[in-house]
């Protein structure tokens, strides 16, 4: 079978996500290609699979800053379900969210409405010589159903977290809709599928494939394939440092590849964060990229910096976690059992983290509020009371239970 894989190029955490699918779908022995706009090919080849290079002369992230106005952090209404819907119980949203948010969500989707445009030809192109059997998305590609409608391919997306996704109304929510949603669809793209002659309608997937833990997510997440969160943050040499563990708690401290990016310098926190841990007895492990690191200029005493280390390298060594929200971090820790401080400022990080407050397995702090004894006293708090741990161990034995990679792909070659 021919499998092609679609994830959006807005960072590379789509594409990890990814990974252990694609290479399960090759090790069973399925030809895989991985198509995407050219900023993300580098990353593809490294992961070893062949990449195909659609969409040029556009760049998502390019969008996403320009879509915003100059305004780097979006208040979300992550904390309108704190205590409940996104947080645990997985109800919907507030009933005026649409009317509340309307023009925020249209902001947020244009860059994605124009990625769609870009990507389009070059995925027919490509789709009308290789002839895949199957077509694996994420809920921002919207370039994908078209494909699928076009080519008479089977359309099965891969989630991130909580299914967030399913408020828009669009070709991935996943969920049929009552009468014509072409009015609730973001702006252009009901043009672009009529364009192409794709009915306008919002349940293209007939899967969808999710690592999120299924106590957390949506219970009505429609054709849902629960599979294994396999950790995968990216390729390096491990460091030797792993081999050792401190006499105290080692703490790990992450911003994320993007959070930097869309919320700029004015909203960085890692200094709060180390200043809030350096009067802790632990050994703070710093995993960011160089430029987060000059930014935090000399470092206390205590502090290990790993740059650009992959956090799946180092994570089972760790006792607990400080970090933006985003859904690799989260799931990674997850998966090795760490209570974690969450301080989530932008993109879906809001959503995420109230959403995983909801296992009892962690903190959110007001990133923009929280000042260095408020950190401080957070990580003390999962370290010491054992309600933390024993809620992440739950958490950790759930996850390990879900069905691997392979198993996925054994239901999915049915499908195709």
């Amino acid at each position: 079978m021919r499998i092609l894989f679609t994830p959006v190029a807005a960072t590379t955490t789509p594409l990890f996500h990814m990974v252990p699918l694609a290479w399960a779908f090759r090790a069973a022995g399925h030809d895989v290609r991985v198509a995407a706009q050219p900023e993300l090919s580098r990353a593809i080849v490294d992961v070893g699979l062949p990449a195909v290079e659609v969409g040029h002369g556009y760049e998502i992230m390019d969008g996403v800053l320009r879509s915003r106005g100059g305004q780097r952090v979006i208040e979300a209404p992550a904390d309108q379900w704190t205590d409940s819907g996104l947080a645990g119980t997985a109800e919907k949203p507030p009933a005026d969210y649409d009317d509340k948010h309307a023009d925020l969500r249209d902001a947020a989707m244009a860059p994605l409405v124009e990625a769609a445009g870009r990507m389009a030809p070059g995925l027919l192109r490509f789709t009308e010589y290789w002839r895949p059997d199957l077509l694996v998305t994420d809920s921002m590609v919207f370039a994908a159903p078209l494909v699928s409608a076009l080519r008479g391919v089977p359309l099965v997306r891969q989630t991130w977290g909580p299914d967030v996704m399913r408020m828009v109304s669009q070709p991935l929510q996943g969920r049929a809709a009552d009468g014509d949603v072409r009015a609730e669809w973001p702006t252009g793209l009901p043009g672009l599928y009529d364009h192409y002659g794709v009915e306008v309608r919002n349940d293209y997937p007939v899967r969808t494939v999710d690592p999120w833990p299924t106590s957390l997510q949506f219970p009505d997440l429609s054709g849902r394939l629960p599979m294994r969160f396999v950790p995968y943050n990216g390729a390096a040499v491990s460091p030797d440092w792993v081999l050792d563990r401190p006499g105290r708690p080692r703490v790990c401290v992450t911003w994320g590849t993007s959070t930097s990016a869309l919320a700029g310098d004015e909203a960085f926190v890692l200094p709060r964060v180390v200043e809030g841990l350096a009067g802790l007895d632990v050994e703070v492990v710093l995993a960011v990229g160089p430029d987060d690191r000059r930014k935090l200029g000399t470092l206390p005493a205590g502090v290990r910096v790993a740059e650009n280390v992959p956090l799946h390298l180092f994570m089972g060594t760790c006792d607990a976690i400080v970090h933006q929200g985003g859904t690799s971090t989260l799931l990674t820790a997850a998966r090795h059992g760490l209570p974690q401080v969450m301080m989530p400022q932008t993109a879906d990080n809001p959503f995420n983290a109230a959403n995983f407050a909801g296992s009892g397995a962690g903190v959110t702090l007001d990133a923009a509020g929280a000042d260095a004894g408020e950190i401080g006293a957070a990580v003390t708090r999962v370290l010491t009371e054992p309600a933390w741990r024993v809620a992440a161990e739950k958490l950790r034995e759930e996850m390990a239970e879900m069905p691997p990679p392979s198993a996925v792909v054994r239901s999915l070659e049915e499908l195709a």
